[in-house]
Parts: structure tokens; C-alpha cells; sequence
């Protein structure tokens, strides 16, 4: 008669003081420093079914400060389900003791659906490990914003990609200051034979007056006021503002460029007719194209700041098409984020949106990560460039960058069928060693001014910063710190000297950072972490909050979040005229 088997055993640990204590955490440098390594694993199990599943055997060196284990001593036998009912029960218990009243469940408000069947190029998907971090909303409508099959706009920017995809193909020598750098194939960036491509020597400069004397002052009034501060955000030199606008005077195409871009966002603000901005946009494609092979800076910042026009127009969903034209540029003409002037600032407004665009798809950056520093092919030759830049604003650079590594970490290329879990492990605990320094080494201005805990009238705490890279700084550090630690492998435990937060805390201060700060910039930068925390927030209270904040976003910067609203009420199950 065979033996029975033991019974497994379980570890139950208590957790709910640091569970209170995240919800009711503000950021000050002694919370900073309260840490449990036990909480570290039992809050990333949880949240949502995102761990990385797998054991590694082998002995493998880790950074200092962590501890490596072969066989985790507690077993996760959480479910998402269970862990969520958790959640509300902590978030009830907190709300009842503000006199607040239980939340209940509520009918579903189904999402607008978005598709990108009309996309034509083929976008990186299928990333086992990532499907769950990243629901898309679901597909539905074909549709690309303004950009719609067979429309002006679409028709415009097919030919404008393709003619960039073209030159950066181009035998044509690139111009002499700056090193050639071969476009990676494997982006997925094609020409598509099957769109309208109008041939340069077609286009003409418009013969009619497109702008009154007084409407182009007025445009020029809202990029300054608006625009500017936007993709200045990062940038104490100020060059959107300062020092782009004056090589628009003998550069017609940039000049046009910044004028379609100030238009479509009056228009997307004030429900505007997309006539004006599409006039714009025309011009400036049609006076562009020509100077194309010039590679000037003039040239690239047309491109960037058109890149801006879409990404403020288009489906979200379909982003890559509006990004990868640009980025064959830059990566063709060799700029990065350490050429210094005019193109640096430019690079690291794309770079940006080439993070958002990640974010979005849950794929790598259209400029490989290794091409954005030294060009070294070695993270720590990239860390010590921005450890050694001399300014806050490079500090905050660094978060963006630390968050494409974090991509380039999480999606696999789609040759990657098998991953090496020894080698993912190693060099998640190194990146995290980097995330982690980053906030412990932040310089001053990178800090809050002031701070307050959540309350019954607000939900989350208060963080005040004072400037834009600071806000989106470390709102970027902790987005992508909730992806880290819902992906850290099972058989790594972060020591006492790593210091982790929860996952709850980094989230409750993405969405902190967005209501306590009114600049627009860093409100245009939010949407996506805005998104990723919100998925991990279980009360009523919290939801609302978030709704709001979103739509606030969208009427006040007129920059699309509905999109996102919509997803996250599918997510809660629910609808702002429920809570």
C-alpha cells in the first residue's frame, strides 16, 4: 500500500500593517527607508497575476543587497480574485474609519472599443509574461483618430513615413558632423507599397493666404503658452521655446510644423473642424520633403514636432506608424541623448513618446535602448554618463531611460521562445539595483517640496514638486517600479539593503504626483503610469479619482485619454455615473 503523502505547509504571514501603512504612507526620506523583506514578496504576488514564474538552480552572483534563494520558504497560493477581495476588505476597513460607507458591486459600462485593424504594419506582440501587465482595450472600431483610411491626414503622413523610411535607406552620404548608424531591421519598419505615396516633385507650396496675420499670431501664442512647456518639460535650456522657433524663420517647413501642432490642439480642446491644422499639416509636409536628404536640425525637429501633431491625433494603438519614420531618421543621423544642444533635446522629446508607445504595447523602444547613451552595448557605461551629467533635468532623463530598460527587460523580441531564466534573473536584480539608486540619489530639486497623507476628501496623498521634471521624474521611476516588481522572478527576495516599497505605494504615488501638480507637460507624460496604477487600486474612491483625473487631462491639455478611462472602467467594472 503506497505511503500517503504529507501535507504541504504554508507560511501565513500578516501584512496588513504595512498594506495600512502604504494606503496611508506619505514620501518622506524615514517611510523611504521602512522596509520588510517578506513585504516584497508577498505584495508582489498578489496585485494581479504578473510574477514570474520559474525557478533557477545554478549559483548565480547578485548584487549586494540582495539574497538569493533556491526554494522560496512561502509558497504564493494567492489568486488575483482572493488578493482583490483583500484589497477591498483593507480599503473598506480604512474607509469605515473615515465614516465612509462600503462600496458595492456596480452594472459593467463597456469600453469604447479601438482597433488597429487599419494599421498596416505589423506590430510586436504575444508576450506571454506581459499579456496580463498590459489589457489592451478591446478591438473593435478600425479606426486611427483623424488619421482614417483614405483621408488627407492618412494620406499625408503614408507619404511622409515613407519617404523618411526611404532616405534613411538611402545610399546618399549623411551629413559630415555626425556619425552613420545602420537601421536595425528587426523594428518591423516597411514601406508599404500598397499606400499613396506622392512623389516630392508634385508638391507645390500653397499659392493662398492659409493663415491671417492675426491667426498666426494667435497660434504662435498658444505654442508658446501651451506647446512649449509641453516638450520643454525636461529641457532648463528651454529650446521649444527659445531656440527652435527662431530657426522657423528661415525654415518654413518647421515654422509650419509648430503652427499645425498648436492648431490641432486648440481643436482637440475646443472641439474644433480639423480644417485649419490639416492645412498646416500639408504645408509643412509639402516644404519638408525636399530638404529631406539635408538631415539638418531644422529637418529633424520638423519631424519630432509632427511626430507630436500625431501622437496628439492618432489611435493610440496605432502609435508605431507614427513614430518609427522619425525614428529611422535619428537613429540614421546618430543622435542621442548626450550630442548636447538643439538635438539632444529633440532626441529626448521622441524619446518620450517612444516610452509612452512602449508603455502602450507592452514592447520595446523603436530606438534600441543601447543606442540612447554610450552606444556601448554596457548599462553601467550608460549609468555612468547620466551619473555624471551635470543637471537634475539629465537626473530625470535617466528615469526615462532606466523605464526603456525596463521595457527592453520585459518584452522579448519575437524570436525570444524560450526565455533564459537565469539570464532574465541577473539582470532584473541589476536593473533594480539602478531603479532603486535612482530614487535613494535623486538630487534636491527632484524632491518633494511638501507632502501630506491621504484623507477622507483625498485619497491620495499630496506631492508637491517644483518643476515638471521632477513630477514626471519620478512619476516615470515609479511606473516603472510597479513593472518590475509585478514581474520579479519567484526565486529572488529583495534584502534589507534594496529597501523595496510595495506595489500599492509606488502606485498610490504615481497617482499622488498627477493631482497634486497642475503643469500640463507632466500631465501629457502621465496618462500611461496613470493607467498602470490605477489597475492596481481596489476602492470606489480610488477609481473615482483617477476617472477624474483622466478626464480632466483631456479638457483642460486636450491631449486623448478617454481611451484609457475607458479601459480602466472596464477594468473596475463600473461607470463615473455609478461611484
Amino acid at each position: 500500500m503506497a505511503r500517503r503523502r504529507q501535507p504541504r505547509e504554508f507560511e501565513i504571514l500578516d501584512v496588513t500593517d504595512e498594506v495600512i501603512r502604504d494606503y496611508n504612507g506619505t514620501e518622506t526620506e524615514e517611510e523611504g527607508n521602512e522596509t520588510s523583506d517578506d513585504r516584497a514578496h508577498t505584495s508582489t504576488s498578489g496585485l494581479s497575476n504578473l510574477i514570474v514564474g520559474g525557478r533557477h538552480r545554478g549559483a548565480n552572483n547578485t548584487p549586494s543587497g540582495y539574497v538569493s534563494i533556491q526554494q522560496p520558504p512561502v509558497v504564493d497560493i494567492s489568486s488575483p480574485i482572493s488578493q482583490r477581495q483583500t484589497e477591498n476588505a483593507v480599503a473598506d476597513l480604512l474607509y469605515f474609519s473615515q465614516n465612509g460607507q462600503s462600496h458595492s458591486s456596480v452594472d459593467v459600462d463597456p469600453a469604447l472599443q479601438v482597433s488597429m485593424e487599419a494599421v498596416p504594419i505589423d506590430m510586436i506582440a504575444d508576450y506571454p509574461y506581459m499579456d496580463q501587465m498590459q489589457a489592451f482595450t478591446p478591438e473593435g472600431i478600425s479606426e486611427d483618430g483623424i488619421f482614417l483610411p483614405g483621408s488627407a491626414y492618412h494620406e499625408l503622413h503614408s507619404t511622409l513615413r515613407n519617404h523618411l523610411i526611404q532616405e534613411t535607406r538611402s545610399t546618399a552620404p549623411t551629413r559630415s558632423t555626425t556619425p552613420h548608424i545602420e537601421v536595425e531591421s528587426s523594428g518591423g519598419v516597411s514601406l508599404e507599397e500598397t499606400e499613396a505615396t506622392i512623389p516630392i516633385q508634385e508638391f507645390q507650396p500653397s499659392q493662398t493666404l492659409l493663415l491671417s496675420q492675426q491667426e498666426e499670431c494667435s497660434l504662435w501664442k498658444n505654442y508658446f503658452d501651451e506647446i512649449a512647456p509641453w516638450l520643454d518639460k525636461f529641457d532648463r535650456d528651454r529650446h521649444f521655446q527659445q531656440i527652435i522657433p527662431t530657426l522657423s524663420k528661415d525654415n518654413d517647413h518647421l515654422r509650419y510644423s509648430m503652427l499645425a501642432l498648436s492648431a490641432r490642439q486648440l481643436e482637440l480642446k475646443h472641439t474644433l473642424p480639423t480644417n485649419r491644422s490639416l492645412a498646416l499639416y500639408q504645408e509643412a509636409i509639402h516644404m519638408l520633403l525636399p530638404h529631406l536628404p539635408t538631415r539638418g536640425t531644422a529637418v529633424i525637429a520638423t519631424c519630432v514636432i509632427l511626430c507630436v501633431l500625431e501622437m496628439l491625433s492618432c489611435s493610440p494603438k496605432a502609435w508605431q506608424r507614427h513614430l518609427d519614420g522619425c525614428a529611422s531618421l535619428m537613429e540614421a543621423v546618430g543622435i542621442n541623448g548626450f550630442v548636447g544642444g538643439t538635438e539632444q533635446a529633440l532626441f529626448w522629446c521622441f524619446a518620450r513618446m517612444d516610452i509612452c508607445g512602449g508603455l502602450i504595447s507592452s514592447v520595446k523602444t523603436l530606438i534600441p535602448i543601447c543606442h540612447w547613451a554610450s552606444k556601448t552595448l554596457s548599462i553601467e557605461n550608460d549609468v555612468e554618463l547620466f551619473k555624471n551629467a551635470p543637471t537634475f533635468e539629465d537626473w530625470a532623463n535617466y528615469a526615462v531611460y532606466l523605464t526603456g530598460q525596463v521595457l527592453d527587460l520585459l518584452a522579448a523580441s519575437p524570436t525570444d521562445t524560450n526565455r533564459d531564466e537565469a539570464k532574465f534573473r541577473t539582470r532584473w536584480l541589476k536593473l533594480w539595483k539602478y531603479i532603486s539608486e535612482w530614487y535613494q540619489e535623486r538630487p534636491a530639486p527632484l524632491h518633494p517640496i511638501m507632502t501630506i497623507p491621504s484623507s477622507e476628501s483625498s485619497p491620495f496623498p499630496t506631492l508637491l514638486y517644483s518643476n515638471p521634471a521632477a513630477m514626471s521624474g519620478n512619476q516615470m521611476h515609479h511606473a516603472a517600479s510597479i513593472l518590475m516588481l509585478q514581474n520579479q522572478p519567484s526565486t529572488v527576495r529583495l534584502g534589507h539593503a534594496s529597501k523595496p516599497r510595495s506595489i500599492l505605494w509606488h502606485a498610490r504615488q504615481v497617482c499622488g504626483i498627477s493631482m497634486s501638480n497642475e503643469h500640463h507637460g507632466a500631465w501629457t507624460n502621465s496618462v500611461q503610469p496613470l493607467w498602470i496604477a490605477g489597475r492596481c487600486m481596489s476602492h470606489p474612491s480610488e477609481h473615482k479619482a483617477i476617472l477624474e483625473m483622466l478626464d480632466r487631462i483631456e479638457r483642460e491639455s486636450g491631449w486623448s485619454t478617454k481611451w484609457r478611462v475607458d479601459d480602466l472602467k472596464e477594468f473596475y467594472k463600473c461607470s463615473l455615473s455609478t461611484i
